[in-house]
């Protein structure tokens, strides 16, 4: 054998050895890849096309609405801008602190201090931008010699209000609960939480190079449910009407507060719901007492004052204790378990039948005409008022009425007395207007309601269920009553609140304000006027109420022109005929 043929077979078996060696590191590279470690890589290539997904789902729209029916949006979803920082990023801080600034309506100071945090990858400066034109200059300046390299912009849908103050207790707003999810928080957002965010649905399947979902055979799909939009019986025009005669008594009788409601009594329909002061719900979260969020005319008691006559009144005529022309002679006072109980000014009206005893709203007629019904029908007929329960209107958190004071077999005499003047018991100030639509719905009862119907995302329309009306007190309690309370307008303390051609049926209320120990306040009031017109055939039934007034001792200063303004409104509105040309 040649020496070449040697050297040949010699390279032969140095190729064999390396191609045995290098096949045994691929199939140790190959095992290692597949067996010990196949399910990681195998999960890593499946992360790059395979994706679980949740779908986006829009939030339902709240509407009002006017006397045509024309649907107005009040809780909409729209785009807004978020600008951050990456500090890390960010090479000129001072310049672009000097930039952002007025653009941003933020101190130049207050954004070099978030720029100056190099370890925070996404440092907030502005949220729920809506002006484009700022975006668009930031966009251009970064353009620009890339001067704010590091200035971002992300779109965001958000709620938004375009209202802004208008009903902000009654529509509430959308913010993050404790486990940072957007919900419903105060108003119909939260009491139709549910329905108004729909359900969210989720994709799991293949995704492209682009990241875009690829639906096949191979993928699964939970379909998204669209939130349902709401149809509120609140109408725009009438709620800012309120909202104007509310502000504008608050402010001028420098009272705390107030309420204003308007209501059908044939149907218990809530055409306005008012309190002041409100807040803009675009800028909540701007507000430190967040006491206002709190819709007072359902969340909050209060003792309810003389308009609480009208139910005694409406108990002795039903259960035959008393008519209109039964009378008693006032002293001006009446000693009951130990205690003196007096009229309004410490007044004398002598002789006076119940009817007077509206009129001037005498608290010794009341004492009175409790004492002819008798404690166990005055407890009994309350709690058929439905006064000491909720109204079950829908709306959050509403308080039921507290009727406690009288509940014991052994409270005494006094705790009656007094309730028959509305001291001593308490409520939230629908639920004695659902009393007063009784009285006006001829004695049938009602139910207060502020959404009238539900559209989903295909159109369909829903309504919610609503109870069927009861005959609480008969219908000839119910005009006799009102013959009482037309006098009260006509000849009595409600006079402020008269409207020449029209018969309007109220009470007026001046209540004390109950301290923690017991006693009440001797300088602060509640005052009230509930009503309703016209009242040979009512429409609208109508409770004003001014939180703890300085200016004007007594309802009839103030309230009742509210009450009046109001009525002048909707008879305008809606273009109501008089219906007594005698006054």
């Amino acid at each position: 054998m040649s020496f070449s043929s040697k050297h040949k077979d010699k390279r032969s078996s140095y190729l064999l050895i390396i191609f045995f060696l290098v096949s045994i590191i691929i199939a140790a590279r190959f095992f290692d890849l597949q067996i010990r470690h196949g399910s990681y890589y195998k999960a890593q290539a499946q992360s790059l096309h395979q994706t679980t997904k949740t779908l986006d789902v829009e939030r339902g729209i709240i509407y009002f609405q006017d006397k045509n029916k024309t649907l107005i949006p009040v809780a909409i979803n729209k785009k807004f801008y978020n600008v951050f920082a990456v500090p890390k990023d960010v090479k000129q801080k001072e310049e672009v602190a000097k930039i952002l600034s007025p653009l941003l309506k933020i101190n130049e100071q207050e954004i070099l201090t978030r720029l100056n945090k190099p370890n925070d990858p996404y440092e907030p400066l502005a949220n729920k931008v809506l002006d484009e034109t700022v975006i668009n200059e930031i966009k251009k300046q970064n353009g620009k010699d890339q001067i704010l390299a590091g200035i971002n912009v992300e779109e965001v849908n958000h709620r938004y209000y375009p209202l802004k103050n208008s009903a902000s207790q009654v529509i509430g707003f959308v913010g993050y609960d404790e486990k940072d999810n957007l919900v419903g928080q105060y108003g119909l957002e939260k009491e139709y939480n549910a329905e108004l965010a729909g359900k969210a649905g989720k994709f799991s399947g293949a995704k492209d190079a682009f990241g875009r979902l690829i639906r096949s055979i191979f993928s699964s799909e939970e379909t998204s449910q669209q939130g349902m939009s709401l149809v509120s019986t609140i109408d725009k025009n009438i709620n800012f009407k309120a909202e104007e005669e509310l502000k504008q008594m608050v402010e001028s009788r420098q009272a705390v507060g107030g309420s204003i409601v308007v209501m059908e009594p044939k149907t218990g329909k809530i055409l306005a719901l008012a309190n002041y002061p409100d807040f803009d719900l675009n800028k909540y979260s701007d507000i430190k007492d967040i006491s206002i969020f709190r819709n007072s005319v359902v969340e909050d008691r209060f003792e309810l004052g003389s308009v609480m006559k009208i139910v005694t009144m409406a108990i002795g005529l039903e259960t035959g204790a008393l008519m209109p022309q039964t009378s008693y002679v006032d002293t001006g006072v009446v000693r009951v378990s130990g205690k003196d109980i007096k009229n309004f000014r410490n007044e004398v009206y002598g002789k006076a039948d119940m009817t007077k005893v509206l009129e001037m709203s005498i608290n010794t007629g009341a004492v009175y005409a409790q004492s002819l019904i008798g404690n166990e029908n005055f407890r009994k007929y309350l709690k058929i008022f439905g006064m000491g329960e909720k109204t079950g209107v829908d709306l959050p958190d509403e308080v039921a009425g507290d009727l406690s004071n009288l509940d014991d077999n052994n409270a005494p005499q006094i705790n009656f007395s007094t309730a028959a003047f509305g001291q001593g018991i308490s409520m939230n100030p629908l639920v004695l207007l659902r009393a007063y639509a009784m009285v006006a719905n001829k004695g049938k009862s009602v139910s207060p309601y502020v959404i009238e119907k539900f559209i989903d995302d295909k159109g369909n329309e829903s309504s919610p269920n609503q109870s069927e009306p009861a005959q609480i007190i008969s219908e000839k309690t119910a005009e006799t009553l009102t013959s009482m309370m037309v006098k009260v307008v006509e000849n009595g303390y409600g006079k402020n609140a008269a409207i020449k051609g029209y018969s309007i049926a109220g009470k007026t209320g001046t209540a004390q304000i109950p301290v923690k120990g017991g006693g009440y306040l001797q300088d602060d009031s509640i005052q009230t006027f509930y009503g309703f017109f016209p009242a040979s055939d009512p429409k609208f039934v109508i409770a004003v109420k001014l939180d703890r007034p300085k200016l004007g001792a007594a309802a009839y200063n103030n309230v009742t022109y509210a009450f009046r303004d109001m009525a002048m409104y909707l008879i305008n509105y809606y273009n109501i005929p008089p219906d007594n040309l005698t006054n």
